[in-house]
């Protein structure tokens, strides 16, 4: 994964469990890198060490984990590094996640070499949307979700989400989400 995800794992774990958590999470890890860099790649099984042994030294469920994290993601990280880019790609919450399967190509411009998930959105009604979310990494749909709720309240719009299905095929992890406004 891109050193910005590890950094938002770092970030997320200090500014809630401290400096201390955090180094033991990296040292349960194996992971020597003390620091990590928005424009380096590090081993899928780098970002999942640290956050399976953060579930297990934080006692927190790893689905938990991941939602936190994924609020933390939009609310911190993506409101900090990419809050124009956020803004650019819809004057709302709605048109932002009609938009969302091009926004990856934007983000591309800054980072060439990740490999983002791709989406699939319908429109269903004036007040519902359908989200298909597709990677090649498995167990994020609660990260994904975590992400939906942190774009509802960076946009200010309430938005009810409901996990629909999730299933493998044609290698991809694929999550069906309806969001209700």
């Amino acid at each position: 994964m891109h050193g910005v995800v590890n950094q938002a794992i770092e970030g997320l774990i200090t500014q809630r469990f401290g400096a201390e958590a955090w180094d033991e999470i990296r040292i349960a890890s194996q992971c020597e890198d003390t620091t990590f860099y928005n424009n380096h790649n590090y081993s899928d099984t780098v970002t999942y060490a640290l956050v399976v042994n953060a579930s297990k030294i934080l006692d927190m469920d790893v689905h938990t984990l991941l939602f936190e994290f994924g609020k933390y993601w939009v609310l911190t990280i993506a409101a900090e590094k990419y809050g124009a880019l956020l803004h650019s790609a819809g004057s709302g919450l709605q048109e932002f996640l009609i938009n969302l399967p091009n926004f990856h190509s934007r983000v591309m411009l800054y980072y060439p070499e990740i490999t983002p998930p791709e989406f699939k959105v319908m429109e269903r009604s004036d007040t519902t949307l359908e989200l298909h979310y597709f990677s090649k990494r498995p167990g994020l749909h609660p990260f994904v979700s975590g992400i939906l709720v942190g774009l509802s309240d960076f946009f200010e719009t309430p938005m009810q989400i409901e996990l629909i299905d999730t299933t493998f095929e044609d290698e991809y992890h694929k999550s069906i989400f309806s969001l209700h406004f």
